[in-house]
């Protein structure tokens, strides 16, 4: 797991969007896309939800996100 993929991930979560989250954050779609990718391959899950419009997390993807959320705040001083 890199920062990167993290921030990709959080990026995603929190503007609903692959599209919005590369905007977000000053990356590719693509390369927004392969960060989250490589997260779930990684980890053997799947963190979103592809089949609609919007991708919307899954319950392994929605438990992800509070524990990355939770170390971010503790250990990156993020305020996600």
């Amino acid at each position: 797991m890199k920062l990167d993929q993290l921030r990709a991930f959080i990026a995603v979560v929190e503007t609903g969007s692959f599209r919005s989250a590369a905007d977000s954050i000053h990356k590719t779609q693509p390369g927004i896309s392969a960060a989250v990718k490589a997260l779930e391959e990684q980890y053997g899950i799947q963190l979103f939800d592809r089949n609609s419009y919007r991708p919307t997390l899954t319950t392994e993807g929605h438990a992800f996100f509070n524990k990355v959320k939770s170390s971010c705040r503790k250990y990156c001083n993020w305020k996600t």
